[in-house]
């Protein structure tokens, strides 16, 4: 898109047509939920209310629902309202574009034709052009890292700079920025409230007092939003030009805020990593985890997107076949008791088949599944 386009973007955010292709896409998978069926109901109005507001500068994001998620850890989830999923989508299926063709392609999270498996894929294709360029007999490491909670620590102004620099629209950029603080101050003072009476349920995961930096610090972005899985990539894109273009590393790659780095050399990996902190703390206001930023040799596997990777085979990651067996036990029970149709479990043995056929499995699902369903 040229830039001359860029800045006439907003036109087409806000348009009719586009906000029912919108819609179309954030209903997918929801069509039965309550709000969505009375938004499908008023869908003409809705979407003329939407458009209107957008025009004339009225719109402003609703309050979030929050609840927590208890799997693979506790998790703080806020959900935006209906509509503001519908904005969110025509958004960003205009913007993604113009920051998509500024990633690296080492960056798996949230992008078309990526993913996790995709991720896989291109680790164990480093592990082996590493042996082949090092040698069978060469020890070879591997700098895993992660960072300390990443969503609740973006910095909404380092985010809105970095994103001026792409998006020229003025009423676009207005928009992302109402959806970056308005909407998360608002939903930030609601949840202090929720927070302070339900606080036992809280206890492990401290979201008191990251609520209170959030709206303190100008800092947060809402795991549950389209958008912050964009802006997310947007954020930590300054990381992957850091160390591809200005460290020189060559077999690097990231899903979201969990990167690595291959090398033959431990110290080298050591330098890296106090470099890596460095940046962060001085370029995105971010921290590594102290626990799980480590350096390790590669012949015992390197844990990625659910799959422990090797020079020559890949398995499911302990944790993941733990979590994948506890919730195969759980949709089994549900079948039996009827509450689950038999369609319904075919297509949860196929969606983990799905995960399965991309690891060395075959005896795995043999033992789960043969017999399982006629």
């Amino acid at each position: 898109m040229k830039q001359s386009e860029n800045t006439d973007i907003f036109t087409t955010i806000a348009s009719f047509e586009n906000l029912v292709r919108a819609y179309l896409k954030t209903r997918l998978g929801k069509a039965s939920k309550p709000k969505v069926c009375r938004f499908d109901f008023f869908l003409e109005s809705e979407i003329s209310r939407l458009e209107f507001e957008l025009n004339t500068n009225t719109y402003r994001p609703s309050r979030y629902t929050h609840f927590l998620v208890y799997d693979p850890k506790t998790r703080q989830v806020a959900a935006p309202d209906f509509r503001d999923r519908v904005v969110q989508h025509s958004l960003v299926s205009l913007i993604e574009p113009l920051f998509e063709k500024h990633f690296i392609f080492d960056s798996y999270a949230c992008r078309k034709n990526k993913g996790t498996h995709f991720g896989a894929k291109r680790v164990k294709k480093f592990l082996m052009a590493a042996r082949y360029n090092y040698g069978k007999n060469q020890s070879i490491y591997v700098l895993q890292c992660d960072i300390k909670k990443f969503f609740q620590n973006v910095s909404w102004d380092i985010l809105l700079k970095i994103i001026k620099k792409t998006i020229t629209s003025s009423r676009t950029f207005s928009l992302i920025r109402s959806i970056i603080t308005l909407s998360n101050v608002h939903s930030a003072k609601k949840l202090l409230s929720w927070q302070s009476e339900q606080l036992s349920l809280f206890s492990k995961i401290d979201n008191l007092s990251a609520t209170s930096a959030m709206i303190n610090d100008r800092k947060g972005l809402p795991i549950g939003n389209l958008t912050s899985q964009l802006f997310a990539n947007i954020y930590l894109d300054q990381l992957d030009h850091f160390i591809k273009e200005r460290l020189r590393e060559k077999w690097y790659g990231r899903y979201m805020d969990d990167f690595l780095i291959i090398h033959k050399d431990k110290n080298h990996l050591i330098s890296l990593r106090d470099k890596i902190k460095i940046f962060l703390k001085n370029k995105l206001n971010l921290q590594l985890h102290p626990r799980k930023s480590v350096i390790k040799n590669v012949v015992e596997g390197i844990p990625f997107v659910g799959y422990r990777i090797f020079y020559d085979h890949t398995l499911i990651r302990g944790n993941s076949l733990r979590r994948i067996q506890k919730n195969c036990h759980h949709k089994i029970k549900a079948f039996k008791k009827n509450k689950l149709t038999q369609k319904e479990l075919k297509q949860y043995i196929s969606s983990i088949n799905g995960h399965f056929q991309y690891a060395n499995t075959y005896n795995l699902q043999q033992k789960m599944f043969a017999g399982m369903v006629e």
